[in-house]
């Protein structure tokens, strides 16, 4: 079933839909969390919170439009607010509970110690890079490198015109890879 269809049961109180549909965007809403709030507690506990208001509002969902972005600007919404209630300081000390990613093809176990520290290097620059950038370019980086969301699916959880979002992702990328060439990082 798609996220529509699953929204339309749970409209009408099927509660095995509702837990499909949670289990389906958990990860995302905890990364998407993880990336803007930069610290792990606080993305768990607004991702969890961003799923307990998505099933509270589900009746004013509008079943004509895609899920994702409702649910995911539900977070961001929550990301914000929480973001305003942290002290500003914490946020470079709170980046290092970031673990580095590896991509999906990576087998740990394969690779050399060399190559892991290649790669931990690589993902802590990157991560550097992005908690630089300011938080409307790194929202934009996020929902589209991480994320995985189309340039459409990002305007409408933006609540942007399209191509303010490219236009913005062309200059977070620009950013990207300047603060990574100040690193001496060459992307």
């Amino acid at each position: 079933m798609s996220d529509q269809q699953l929204a339309i049961a749970v409209q009408g109180g099927d509660r095995q839909a509702a837990q499909i549909l949670m289990e389906r965007h958990q990860h995302g809403l905890f990364g998407l969390a993880l990336r803007l709030l930069r610290n792990r507690q606080d993305a768990a506990e607004v991702s969890q919170e961003a799923m307990v208001k998505a099933l509270a509002r589900i009746d004013s969902f509008d079943a004509t439009r895609p899920f994702s972005p409702w649910m995911y600007r539900i977070a961001r919404n929550l990301c914000i607010d929480r973001h305003r209630k942290r002290r500003p300081n914490l946020e470079l000390d709170e980046q290092r509970d970031a673990a580095p990613a590896l991509d999906a093809g990576d087998n740990i176990y394969k690779r050399a110690p060399d190559a892991l520290a290649h790669q931990r290097r690589l993902n802590e620059a990157m991560e550097e890079a992005l908690a630089g950038i300011g938080a409307i370019y790194r929202e934009i980086i996020v929902l589209y490198h991480y994320e995985h969301m189309t340039y459409g699916e990002i305007a409408v959880h933006l609540d942007l015109p399209e191509g303010t979002v490219m236009n913005r992702l062309f200059r977070a990328r620009r950013k990207m890879q300047t603060a990574l060439l100040d690193r001496g990082i060459t992307p």
